[in-house]
């Protein structure tokens, strides 16, 4: 007996639904979503400080009289003319997550030296979870070393030395504090004799962005 044949049904006859569902594209698979998700997110941590800082500066600018430090017209840091202590250079990329806040002065470190760095270390350890967006530098301008013990008080530091000495003048004034913000610009100046609450206060509103 022959085979009987199945009649093929025709694209033309074939129910609406299923002629959706062959011309409707598939969803992007869950990896690739992942993935346009992870690039804005990388925007976004770009973008967010540079956002902030016009917004501070052109639109709604604090009042001066309840800043705790100067602000400066943002300028460069200059990474080309400091270098680690082992003679290492310093890359922005290396520190491009985090706020600096810059101390420079003589290695023997007088006691306004240490009152300094110890300000820095509390304004540090007081914002919490927000504390590994800060990196404390301390550029030691002369040929003189920190004594061990002094260091010891400071194991988070990131001790730097000058390549070009004239660079790094602006930041090596009476004991100054400079905070540079992660774009890598200097944007605050803050005096030895700073209200150190109002700082730290100023530091944790500072760092969110």
């Amino acid at each position: 007996m022959e085979a009987r044949l199945k009649p093929v049904r025709s694209i033309s006859t074939m129910p609406h639904s299923s002629l959706a569902a062959m011309n409707d594209p598939s969803p992007a698979p869950p990896i690739r979503r992942s993935g346009r998700w992870v690039l804005i997110a990388i925007a976004l941590v770009c973008v967010l400080p540079l956002l902030a800082a016009l917004y501070f500066r052109f639109i709604a600018p604090p009042d001066a009289s309840t800043l705790a430090g100067q602000a400066l017209t943002p300028a460069a840091f200059p990474y080309a003319a400091v270098r680690r202590m082992d003679g290492q250079p310093l890359a922005h990329a290396e520190v491009a997550e985090h706020w600096m806040v810059v101390h420079a002065g003589s290695g023997l470190c007088d006691s306004g030296c240490r009152d300094a760095l110890y300000l820095t270390r509390q304004a540090r350890t007081a914002q919490g979870r927000s504390m590994e967006r800060i990196q404390r530098v301390w550029i030691i301008a002369d040929a003189a070393r920190p004594a061990a013990d002094l260091l010891a008080l400071h194991p988070d530091l990131l001790l730097l030395e000058p390549v070009d000495g004239r660079a790094i003048e602006a930041f090596a004034g009476a004991g100054a504090i400079h905070l540079v913000d992660r774009r890598g610009f200097v944007v605050f100046r803050y005096a030895p004799t700073v209200d150190p609450q109002a700082f730290i206060r100023e530091l944790g509103k500072l760092v969110k962005f």
